[in-house]
This record gives structure tokens, sequence and C-alpha cells, in this order.
């Protein structure tokens, strides 16, 4: 009779495949993505490079078609260069990475017996209020989905995919496939290598020397001047995945299975992070990182020292500049600026009067700037008629309000309502040794309270790459919690810890 491997087995055989074969493809890809784009900066014509993309994009597809692990991580290299990358192919490279997810996923669980995930309430969440995007993108409204004060068109199709499908697709092959430690450190490990780019960017666009800034619009033409946009051109983006950078890199610096010279990487990533942060002199990213630091003061069992010197260091930072930290002066670190905070007040106040015009199903997916410019409202007499004028909602449940109608709002609080209620379920029943424990599971929450705290500023559908790692990350500990044997579905007793590494680290 076959033995079923056990979940905590560094010996069971993945059902994914190899994690030496994972490593391999997952240092392959990054590469081989750096030298198409170094192929494009020397090329002259789009005919090289695009002979070079053939050649690397069908090493990668079939790199990708093999392992649906691989095939996420592509996903999310090429979901972060997405705005950096150039216009070559008909389609964006990060739309051509997602087929290949779904090309994976089909053919991982065609090959396995019971593969096929079984929809529960989330899942079923989740497609309802996919079902409502489509039918909002497919329906008659008073306006298109355009930006009337630029003439530019919005793609409610390419819209619904970001914000919507990518993040669920990637929360459903992340619960599901990513079933072995070796696969979770590589994911760990990519979204750490990520954040260290976008944290030397920002050091460079600052510090110089800024010949070392790619892509170049960071320092010739950012859209925020002043703050460090990073790869996205996009302070809020930015400092959320500087954030996600340095919630990991503290995990991966404490676990004792790591290399030294790795642990000692990832403290230092933490640290540029952590100051990449104060670069985007933005202030919801501040309140995510601040709040990130009280939680794991708090709660990071095994890993909160970092968290703690973090804590330490910025109140004894604030304390010395008290009076630079509460002026308006947005690029010395000031958070007393009026001006963004009137720009939401406005939009949402936009918001409101949109959901009282139009209740059940709102203006339609993708028109909240169409509306706001033409039903631009004022928060109170003494905010400015100007401000956010035209602009998209700066408030993520608000604008689905107005947009989705409170039917598409309720379907999306349903979706959070199940989501935070599947992570608090993870990190009571995980157990606390091994990467893929309660620690995970607390990653995973602190990324989830970074999304929904930037979301109280800005649009989160407008954010693809955080939207995929942190549903992803999401996923994976809902789906170690739904793996967890049911005789060890409690929260295991104290216990006087050893000097021996976990099997779960090990694997």
């Amino acid at each position: 009779m076959r033995r079923t491997p056990s979940l905590a087995d560094p010996a069971s055989v993945s059902s994914t495949g190899g994690s030496t074969f994972r490593w391999i493809a997952g240092a392959v890809v990054p590469v081989a993505v750096l030298i198409v784009l170094a192929a494009a900066a020397k090329v002259p014509t789009h005919f090289g490079v695009l002979l070079l993309l053939g050649a690397v994009g069908s090493a990668l597809v079939f790199a990708g078609l093999r392992d649906p692990v691989v095939a996420v991580l592509l996903l999310l290299v090429t979901t972060f260069l997405r705005v950096a990358l150039p216009s070559i192919l008909p389609v964006d490279p990060f739309v051509l990475a997602y087929l290949g997810v779904l090309g994976a996923w089909a053919i991982w669980i065609a090959r396995g017996i019971n593969r096929a995930p079984r929809l529960g309430a989330i899942e079923c969440a989740m497609v309802l209020y996919v079902t409502w995007n489509i039918i909002s993108m497919f329906s008659s409204h008073q306006y298109g989905s355009v930006v009337p004060l630029f003439g530019a068109e919005l793609s409610a199709p390419r819209f619904v995919l970001t914000g919507t499908v990518i993040p669920f697709t990637v929360f459903l092959v992340g619960r599901y496939t990513f079933d072995r430690a070796s696969a979770v450190r590589l994911l760990l490990w990519t979204i750490l290598l990520l954040g260290a780019y976008s944290a030397a960017m920002c050091i460079l666009q600052f510090h110089g020397p800024t010949a070392l800034v790619w892509p170049r619009y960071i320092v010739e033409s950012p859209s925020w001047e002043g703050r460090a946009v990073g790869i996205f051109d996009q302070p809020v983006v930015n400092g959320v995945v500087l954030t996600l950078s340095f919630i990991v890199a503290l995990l991966l610096a404490a676990t004792r299975s790591e290399p030294q010279w790795s642990r000692i990487l990832a403290v230092a990533v933490a640290a540029a992070s952590a100051y990449g942060v104060y670069l985007t002199h933005t202030r919801v990213v501040w309140l995510a990182f601040a709040v990130v630091v009280l939680i794991g003061a708090a709660c990071a069992k095994g890993f909160r020292t970092g968290f703690v010197t973090t804590g330490a260091v910025v109140v004894a930072a604030v304390a010395i500049k008290w009076s630079t930290f509460t002026s308006s002066d947005r690029s010395a670190g000031g958070v007393g600026s009026p001006d963004e905070v009137q720009d939401r007040l406005n939009t949402a106040a936009t918001a409101i009067w949109a959901v009282q015009e139009k209740p059940l199903a709102g203006w339609g997916i993708g028109r909240f700037t169409a509306m706001n410019t033409y039903h631009h409202q004022r928060w109170a007499p003494d905010v400015p008629w100007i401000r956010g004028f035209g602009i998209a909602s700066h408030f993520n449940e608000l604008g689905i309000a107005a947009e989705l109608g409170l039917i598409g709002l309720a379907l999306w609080l349903a979706v959070l309502f199940l989501l935070v209620c599947g992570l608090f379920h993870a990190y009571r029943v995980l157990p606390a040794d091994g990467l893929c424990g309660k620690r995970l599971a607390l990653v995973a929450i602190m990324a989830f309270v970074v999304l929904v705290i930037a979301g109280l500023t800005v649009d989160l559908r407008f954010f693809d790459f955080p939207n995929a790692v942190v549903m992803l990350l999401v996923g994976i500990v809902i789906g170690w919690a739904d793996r967890l044997p049911a005789d060890q579905m409690t929260p295991d007793p104290p216990r006087r810890a050893t000097g021996s590494v976990p099997a779960r680290e090990r694997a």
C-alpha cells in the first residue's frame, strides 16, 4: 500500500515537481528577463529583440508549464516589470504569463488524482464578485470607461483582469500547489529580491549615482516629484512593496535553516526597505509601516527583534525631528500637507453621492473617473472644490461601491471577511515551528493589513503586483492550514526550545 507523504516529511515527493528544478527555474526567470531588457537597450531594431524574446520566452514557457509554482513566479516578475517593459509584443508579457499560469495549473490538475480544487465559501464569494464585475463590464452605462480630462480610455477588461481576476487566480494556485516549504521559501526570496531592487532604486534616486537608476523615468520624469516612486512610478505601490519586502526579510533573517550569508543579506534588505519607505514621503505608507512594526513587535514570536529595533529607531527619529515631522514640507518628512487630504475628502463625497444616485448596480466598472469629472462633489465648504477633480477613487471600498453598487460592495466585503477568517484560523492551528507555520501566517496577516490600510487612500484595483503578492501569500497560508492533519488542528502546547532545525524548514 502506498504511503501518503506527511506534510512535515522532507523526503516526501512534491506534487508540483522537484524543489531543485524550482530553485533553478526561479533563478533563471529574473536573469532571463534582465538579458532581454539589456538586449532591448542595445539592439537598434525590434526584430533582434523579438528573436531574443522568442528564444528566452520558449525556455520560460517550458519551465512554467512544467511547474505552476514557477509559472506564478514568472507572473509576479512580469507584473513587477509591467510599467518598465517596452511595448514590443501585441500583448503585455504579464498577460502571457497569466495564461501560462492557467495552462500550468490545468496540466498539474490533469496529471494528479484528486487535484481539482474544492470550491468552498471563499471561492464561491470570489466567483460571484468576478461575475458581478463581468456583468457590469458588459452592461450599458451612462458614461464610458474613460479619463475625460486627458481623453484617455480605461480598458475595463484589463482593469478587471489586473484588479480582480489575477489576484483571485493566484490565491487559488497558492492554496493548492504551494504545498512544499521549498516552494514557499523560493517565493519569499523572490519577494525579497524584487523588494531589494525597489529599495536600491529609491536610494539611488535620492543619493545617486543616478546613472545606475533604471527605468530612467524614476529620475527623469517621475509622476510624483520628490518621492521614491520606484519601478511602478507610484509612491504608494512602491511603499507597499517595500513594506512587504521588510516583513519577508525579517522572517528570512530569523530562519535558522537559511545560510548565514543569506540571513545577513536579508537584514541588509530589511534596513534598505525601511529607509525606502521613508523616502516615499507618503503618509499612508508610513502608517501601514508603523502598524506592521507594532504588530511584529507584539506578535512576531521568533523574529520580533527586527520590529522592536525598527520601532525604537523610528520613535527616536520622530522625537528628534518632531517639528519637521509635523510640518507641511513633504520632501523633508512632514505630514501636515492638506492637499492630498482634501483630494480624498472630495473623492469620498463624490463616491457617497454616486451610491445615493445609483445604489444597487452603481455607475459601471471603470466609470469613477468619468463620473468624478461630470458630477464632482465637495466634502465641505472649507474644502476647495477643485481638489480631487476628475481623478480616480482614492478610497478602495467607496470606489467599488460607486462603480459596482452596494451589491458589488457586499460581495467584495464577503470575500474580505472570509479571507480574514481563513487567516486567523490558519494562525490559530498552524504549528509554531517551521517556516510554514504561525510565522508565515503572521506574515500573510501583516501583508493583508498593509493592503487594507493602503486602500484607505487609493483604489487597490490599480495595484496589480501588490494585490497578486498578498493574495498569493494568503492563499498559501490557508492552504497549509487545510492540509494540516486532523490530529494537529490545535495549537501546540508550550515546550522548551531545542537547537534542532524543524523538519518543515529542512524541506
